[in-house]
C-alpha cells in the first residue's frame, strides 16, 4: 500500500522551508531550529504539546482550544522528526543549489539567507496560506527569541542535554 505524507516529500519540504525563511526576521537561523519549525508546520496538531513561554500566551490559547483528533496524534514525535531529517537536509541543499541560502554556512549547521530574491509567484503562494498555517508560522517565529537550548527543551523533539547553554 502506498501512503503519501508531505513530511516525507522533498518538494513539499522545500516549499515549507522557503515559507519559514521568508517569514523569519533574522538573517540566519540554526539548522535544528529550522528543523523544529518545519516539524510543527507539517504537524500543526503537535503544537498543543509545546511548553509555551508566557510571552506567547495568546497563541497558546489558539492551539490549546483546537479540537483534538486522535487520528492526527503522533505516537513518537522524536522518531518522526528524525525520519524527516534526511528530507529536510536534502531540501536545504536544493535551496542552496539555487543560491537562496549559503551552502558554506549550511555545512556549519546554520541556514543563512542570501540576497537572491524569491520569484513573485512563490511569494504569492505564501500569502495565500490558510489561517492555521499563518498562526503556526507566527508561533514558530515567536520562538525565535528563545535560545536553541530552550526551544529544544520546550518541544522535547531533539536531544538537548549535551548542548551548550
Amino acid at each position: 500500500m502506498l501512503v503519501y505524507h508531505p513530511a516525507f516529500d522533498i518538494y513539499n519540504c522545500v516549499f515549507r522551508m522557503l515559507q519559514l525563511l521568508t517569514a523569519m526576521k533574522q538573517h540566519e537561523v540554526e539548522l535544528d531550529r529550522l528543523r523544529i519549525w518545519d516539524f510543527y508546520l507539517t504537524f500543526p496538531n503537535e503544537a498543543r504539546k509545546i511548553s509555551f513561554p508566557t510571552a506567547l500566551s495568546e497563541l497558546k490559547k489558539i492551539f490549546k482550544q483546537k479540537d483534538e483528533n486522535p487520528y492526527e496524534d503522533l505516537i513518537d514525535s522524536k522518531k518522526i522528526i528524525e525520519r524527516m531529517k534526511p528530507y529536510q537536509i536534502a531540501a536545504l541543499h536544493c535551496i542552496a543549489s539555487y543560491g537562496l541560502i549559503d551552502a558554506k554556512s549550511l555545512s556549519k549547521k546554520w541556514v543563512t539567507r542570501t540576497e537572491k530574491e524569491l520569484p513573485q509567484e512563490l511569494l504569492a503562494k505564501f500569502e495565500n496560506a490558510d489561517v492555521e498555517k499563518t498562526n503556526l508560522i507566527k508561533l514558530v517565529i515567536g520562538f525565535a527569541e528563545l535560545p536553541l537550548y530552550g526551544l529544544k527543551q520546550r518541544t522535547g523533539l531533539i536531544e538537548f542535554r549535551y548542548d551548550e547553554r
